[in-house]
């Protein structure tokens, strides 16, 4: 018989991602005591904190999301060393069609306080010579403080603002079930005491939690008496909402990310570049690393990386068309990771079917489609004003709340920006 560990805490963060962390160190410094933190892999092998591109930006079309991000990066730059920032700059490069929407936002953003230069033609040549093939483009924005993090590292450091202040987080945690309870919830979960190899824990990712049984696993049953339970789950956030009672609408999508090598040209000084294709890429090490959002991808739960076929159909061809010195690339690497895509492509950030100032209920943080960690601190701190004070101070997030859709309020959509 496996016996039954039983926790106690006030708060029980379940995804120890970016947003997971983050949330918990939120919750740590206004001064939460009890405060729990729950993954299958806190090292995050198959996380979307760990395989996604580093990106930071607040050149958003959306005023809440523009501050959620600028808000973050402000933080990011005032502790550079540790999470690895860099205001290498986002250049967005602009077709016709796109640019008069571009010119339109960047108003917004600077009216916020954010710095964003327009750049014609001959600019973008002078500031990016190896970007020599401009024929289609009527100019580009540049984002001058959005820029690149370590993800780890800031995620790291997360953990590490949240561990000070008394917050515990568990490793080897897999949640199967969860019922009200009292003035709470009872949460049911197999801790396993061995370490998992990469291939369990992808397995064990891809199907259904409420279907496990521990077999011969080595470990042993946990049940969390937790009076505020959030869903930080990352691509997993629409399985755990229903083994929490409630549905979500978001799906996860693999998106896939190159590496490349070029002899034509050193990347290592420039930032983030986006081709009006929807290719993107910036310097990574002594390679370039690009990704593309495959509009045909099906959801569900894929970690394949489709190596070269991927890299000849989508990476190279945009990038061949934009530059001389991508002519001649080499393929050298790359990986497949999970956005979790709500309907309208914005994070879901909020309390789950609860009237404003509720106690003892289910929060959630997810659904950021691949913008998680530029904004993480912000929902962080935001969400935990929320749970502790009843409501938001640093930044009025209510606009993210997953009750938006039931309501007719989904975010319109980016149409400039990937």
């Amino acid at each position: 018989m496996v016996k039954t560990q039983t926790f106690k805490t006030d708060y029980l963060v379940i995804g120890a991602g970016l947003i997971g962390s983050a949330i918990a160190m939120g919750l740590a410094r206004l001064g939460a005591d009890r405060v729990m933190i729950v993954d299958l892999d806190l090292t995050g092998e198959w996380s979307s904190s760990e395989l996604n591109a580093g990106g930071v930006r607040a050149t958003w079309s959306q005023k809440v999301n523009l501050l959620t991000s600028k808000t973050s990066i402000e933080y990011f730059s005032q502790h550079a060393s540790e999470v690895g920032y860099k205001d290498s700059g986002y250049l967005w490069l602009h077709r016709k069609e796109t640019f008069d929407q571009a010119l339109k936002a960047r108003e917004m953003h600077v009216a916020n306080g954010w710095p964003v230069d327009v750049l014609d033609v001959p600019a973008l040549r002078k500031k990016v010579p190896f970007i020599d093939k401009t024929a289609d483009l009527v100019g580009a924005i540049y984002g001058v403080r959005d820029g690149l993090v370590n993800p780890n590292r800031l995620k790291e450091h997360y953990r590490e603002q949240a561990l000070k202040k008394g917050a515990q987080f568990h490793h080897g945690v897999w949640v199967t079930g969860a019922s009200a309870s009292g003035a709470g919830y009872l949460v049911k979960a197999f801790q396993f005491s061995t370490q998992l190899s990469s291939e369990e824990k992808q397995k064990m990712l891809c199907e259904d939690p409420t279907t496990f049984t521990e077999g011969a696993s080595v470990g042993n049953w946990i049940e969390i008496e937790a009076k505020n339970v959030i869903n930080a789950a990352g691509a997993w956030a629409p399985r755990l909402a229903k083994i929490l009672g409630y549905t979500s609408p978001s799906v996860p999508v693999r998106r896939q990310i190159s590496l490349f090598q070029t002899r034509d040209v050193d990347l290592t000084n420039y930032g983030m570049i986006i081709d009006p294709s929807g290719v993107y890429f910036h310097p990574e090490s002594i390679y370039g690393l690009s990704g593309f959002a495959t509009p045909t991808e099906s959801p569900g739960f894929n970690f394949q990386y489709d190596a070269d076929s991927f890299f000849e159909e989508y990476i190279w061809p945009p990038l061949y068309e934009r530059s001389t010195a991508f002519e001649s690339l080499k393929h050298v690497s790359g990986w497949a990771g999970l956005y979790e895509n709500s309907p309208d492509h914005h994070a879901i950030v909020g309390a789950v079917n609860a009237t404003s100032g509720a106690r003892n209920q289910i929060f959630e943080a997810h659904s950021f489609s691949g913008h998680g960690a530029m904004q993480s601190y912000a929902v962080g701190i935001s969400l935990a004003e929320l749970m502790i004070k009843g409501k938001y101070e640093t930044l009025d997030l209510s606009e993210l709340s997953g009750d938006r859709f039931k309501n007719g309020k989904a975010i319109a959509s980016e149409t400039w920006v990937i």
